[in-house]
């Protein structure tokens, strides 16, 4: 099990409902909700993974689909990461206690706000960083990512470090280093 405070989610939504055990014709209420990394090709979200990956909660938890970013500065329980059906995937259990430190953020790096990360280079990312999800499409990128307080990533606007502190939003932030040396 990890904690993990998320900060932002990837830019692709979708669902799937459950059969009545008792009515093989009827959908239940409860459904699994995902969570994904997705480049905007006209009006279609296309997934476009380089590295497949997912997360999930499940509609009987803490998490409200109607209202997601209501999850967003919100610590949860969470399955290790693991590969899985062709892709990474993590189970968002549960609400933490807000008062617990969590081991992981969740946030999202795209190409349109932090330049492009270049996947094929070694030093693209710190070594604890770890990498849920990335779509790659022509020159726009999105990477659903577990960071750590510390972590980095290169783009072609420098070197952005997970900064944590109690006046940031949310208490963490993804921060441009100002003279691109890492401490």
């Amino acid at each position: 099990m990890m904690l993990v405070k998320i900060l932002e989610f990837g830019s692709n939504w979708w669902a799937r409902f459950g059969r009545d055990p008792q009515d093989r014709y009827r959908y239940t209420r409860h459904a699994a909700y995902f969570n994904s990394t997705g480049v905007r090709c006209g009006s279609k979200m296309r997934r476009s993974w380089i590295i497949p990956g997912l997360i999930r909660f499940n509609g009987v938890g803490d998490f409200n689909p109607q209202f997601p970013n209501r999850a967003v500065g919100e610590v949860f329980e969470c399955t290790d990461l693991v590969f899985a059906r062709g892709g990474n995937r993590v189970l968002f259990r549960r609400k933490a206690q807000q008062s617990w430190r969590p081991d992981y953020f969740l946030l999202v790096v795209s190409s349109d706000r932090f330049g492009a990360l270049s996947f094929e280079a070694s030093d693209w990312k710190s070594e604890s960083l770890t990498p849920i999800a990335v779509s790659h499409i022509g020159e726009r990128q999105e990477a659903l990512l577990l960071m750590q307080a510390g972590d980095w990533v290169r783009s072609t606007l420098g070197i952005w470090q997970l900064r944590v502190a109690p006046n940031l939003r949310h208490g963490a932030s993804l921060q441009l280093l100002e003279d691109g040396v890492l401490d």
